[in-house]
């Protein structure tokens, strides 16, 4: 192995070959006496552990801790950051994931557990976990556990950490308290909020969405997120494959897989008429908001949909506004299910 020191824009760095791949790795350090020093000494390291055998393939060993640009030692915080821009960019999680389920945990690293990655063991994690066990519910604590441990896991040999894993089954540790079943609307209810929508002064612009919703069962990102290229000829069908969350377009369903759904004929003669009337682009919204741009479901939750529950029912309305996804997709199915009973030969 032949190691070479080169000068890269003031700076000193490594060049060699592992076989048929090549290595480069920056020192972090000027080009000067001392720092020609320090790249002589790398140098010997690296290779004296090529000659007996101790060479280590992801360079971590030979990587420098405190200082330059590919520093190692790194604060807890960071290192949970660098992982959720890994997790969108490569694994294609979305910015409302990142936004609401990875950037709470970079904020709670940074209050509870702000300091170098390679210093958390078993005791700091304890502590985290009753931190956890006092201010946040058993879910989201536990996702949250795991979440880190699976930081830690991607860590492993990018960056000095200690040899176990401290958050291996740490999440295992919370227990999650069985959640009453929602109760879904009934047919009759459904069509209460059909009939309101529709006759309402402000909201009934939104009739044509909430039909679309109760007679697909789609959720509401999907539904927000339909396109009219997404529809079949003479709208027999839709094509649910992205999805608006948050403002954020996701170029896929929250499952991540697309799929082609039959829309009745009702709704198949209402999407008629909204393109006779809107005349649209193949790439415009199906269902914009009012004011144009994807329809925000936080807002369209607490004024629209809030509004309608109230005049059906003013006693349920608040827990009903809390579940506008579930409720709806869930009403849908059990509505569907029993119209199939009924129609099932005995």
């Amino acid at each position: 192995m032949k190691i070479q020191i080169e000068n890269h824009e003031g700076r000193l760095r490594l060049r060699w070959h592992d076989g048929d791949k090549r290595h480069t790795l920056a020192l972090g350090v000027k080009d000067t006496p001392v720092g020609r020093s320090l790249a002589q000494i790398k140098k010997a390291e690296i290779e004296l552990d090529w000659q007996t055998g101790h060479y280590d393939r992801t360079l971590l060993k030979y990587r420098p801790r405190t200082i330059g640009k590919t520093a190692t030692e790194i604060l807890a915080p960071e290192l949970f950051r660098l992982f959720s821009e890994h997790q969108a960019k490569y694994k294609g999680v979305s910015r409302s994931s990142i936004e609401s389920r990875y950037k709470p945990i970079v904020r709670m690293l940074e209050k509870y557990l702000n300091k170098p990655a390679h210093t958390i063991g078993k005791r700091q994690v304890d502590n985290f976990v009753a931190i956890c066990q006092e201010t946040i519910s058993g879910r989201t604590a536990k996702e949250r556990c795991w979440l880190i441990q699976s930081c830690w896991n991607w860590a492993k040999d990018k960056y000095h950490l200690t040899n176990e894993n401290p958050w291996v089954d740490v999440a295992v540790r919370f227990q999650i308290l069985p959640r009453q079943q929602v109760k879904p609307f009934t047919i009759a209810e459904l069509q209460a909020i059909r009939s309101t929508i529709a006759s309402h002064p402000q909201y009934r612009y939104y009739s044509d969405f909430i039909s679309f919703l109760t007679n697909t069962g789609v959720r509401f990102g999907e539904a927000a997120g339909l396109r009219w290229k997404h529809l079949g000829a003479n709208y027999t069908t839709a094509w649910i494959g992205e999805s608006i969350s948050r403002g954020h377009h996701n170029l896929k369903t929250k499952t991540g897989k697309a799929r082609t759904i039959q829309l009745p004929p009702t709704l198949q003669a209402a999407l008629l008429l909204r393109y006779q009337k809107l005349q649209p682009k193949p790439d415009d919204l199906v269902f914009p908001a009012v004011k144009g741009g994807a329809i925000d479901d936080n807002r369209f939750r607490s004024r629209c949909w809030k509004t309608i529950l109230e005049i059906c029912n003013p006693h349920s309305a608040l827990q009903f506004s809390r579940q506008i996804l579930s409720l709806i997709c869930y009403s849908f199915k059990n509505e569907y299910a029993s119209k199939k009973t009924k129609t099932s030969p005995s």
